[in-house]
């Protein structure tokens, strides 16, 4: 079911016949799709067995992962490196896992990826239509997940550059970027509505209403630079762990994206209570090389966007296309990430600060990997042949834990 009690306000709902205020159910905070889709199958369900809900995150995961299939195969033409990069997709536990539980973040992530198709579709032809359809997208995304909130700044440019450069009149292109944003507002703008009405702001937490942790976790500079590899994998999870690490911002995203790191009572209890964690600090050590190819990438295709940028009026129409879809992939990671950031800051609690919470842009991490691996490629092949083989091994140890998880599940 997953640590958050997303099934909780699902009940709500059924028992009440109303969507729940962020203070009445722990997780009510957040927009309302994924919670009113989900009402046909928590009526066959309980608050203690939620296995046919979890059927419903089962379909969303299974269609996401058919998008981005579709979108690594249309934009990633080195067939070997696509296919290493896809595994990530396919066993990484951050977004496996949270893809199947009962969790709006099944949704937000199938969103997600079909925003980045969509996104595809519309800047190799920019009509009024798939303008639209962007456009629900978002509105859906954000009557979803609050996440969302990063898509929009970098997709409201690429309309409105798109327009420009075919040269469509300016009164044009002002009236389009003002359809898109009505169709956003008056599809996403329930819960942020609802919040001001009854709380007098537009966003809320529900570490605004349910303290259940200490905050006050920043320790100075230190939070935000150090790293500190060893210890984790001496401490593979939170549960019986070393809580200074709870401090630490980038071991906190590092262990969360590896491994189950802050999930404790996700009712997979070998890899939190028993010497099977260790698995973790395998996948620690390995994953240290696909983590320097993901940073490098990230730095690889900064630098490209960059010149794109200072070259905006020249480029020819397919490097123009090219060049705005890889500065709209990464800025909407890079925006995912900084509003992650910003909630952790806000609230000084560790559990903020978890990979999951941007992995709606998933096919941005994807294309980076493969960025990273390709550059080494390129340049060093024993270093892209070590990368195949990390990826390679991190999926046999995801297989070993996900089977090794399962049984116990089953038997138990």
């Amino acid at each position: 079911m997953g640590v958050d009690a997303h099934g909780e306000v699902i009940n709500f709902i059924l028992q009440k016949g109303r969507l729940p205020l962020a203070r009445e159910v722990f997780c009510a905070m957040h927009p309302p799709l994924y919670y009113i889709l989900a009402l046909p199958f928590f009526y066959f369900d309980t608050l203690q067995s939620q296995k046919i809900t979890q059927i419903f995150s089962l379909l969303l995961a299974c269609g996401n992962l058919y998008l981005l299939f579709r979108l690594c195969k249309d934009l990633l033409p080195d067939i070997l490196t696509r296919n290493v990069a896809f595994l990530l997709a396919l066993f990484l536990h951050s977004f496996v896992t949270f893809s199947l539980y009962v969790s709006n973040d099944t949704l937000a992530y199938f969103i997600g990826t079909a925003i980045f198709y969509a996104l595809h579709r519309y800047i190799s032809a920019p009509t009024r239509l798939n303008e639209v359809i962007v456009a629900i997208l978002l509105g859906l995304g954000l009557l979803t997940k609050g996440t969302f909130l990063a898509f929009a700044p970098p997709l409201v440019l690429v309309v409105l550059l798109s327009l420009w450069k075919r040269d469509v009149p300016f009164m044009t292109i002002l009236g389009r970027v003002l359809l898109f944003g009505f169709v956003v507002f008056t599809l996403g703008c329930y819960k942020y509505l609802e919040n001001y009405h009854a709380e007098n702001r537009f966003v809320v937490h529900n570490l605004d209403f349910f303290h259940y942790m200490p905050a006050n976790m920043y320790d100075g500079d230190r939070s935000i630079w150090y790293f500190n590899l060893k210890q984790l994998i001496l401490n593979p999870t939170y549960f019986e762990g070393d809580r200074s690490l709870e401090s630490i911002y980038p071991v906190l995203f590092y262990a969360t994206f590896w491994y189950k790191f802050c999930e404790p009572f996700n009712g997979f209890e070998l890899g939190s209570r028993t010497a099977f964690k260790y698995i973790g600090s395998i996948l620690y050590m390995v994953g240290l090389v696909p983590s320097v190819l993901l940073l490098l990438g990230s730095f690889v295709k900064s630098i490209s966007v960059l010149e794109f940028l200072k070259k905006l009026r020249s480029n020819e129409r397919k490097s123009f296309e090219k060049g705005l879809e890889e500065a709209a992939w990464l800025s909407i990671l890079f925006l995912s990430i900084l509003l992650v950031i910003i909630a952790g800051y806000k609230y000084n609690v560790w559990v903020c600060f978890q990979s999951r919470l941007f992995l709606q842009s998933f096919f941005p991490i994807i294309w980076i990997l493969y960025t990273g691996f390709i550059f080494m490629k390129e340049r060093f092949y024993f270093a892209y042949k070590a990368g195949i083989l990390s990826m390679v091994f991190i999926s046999v140890l995801c297989i070993i834990y996900y089977l090794t998880e399962g049984i116990h599940v089953l038997m138990y």
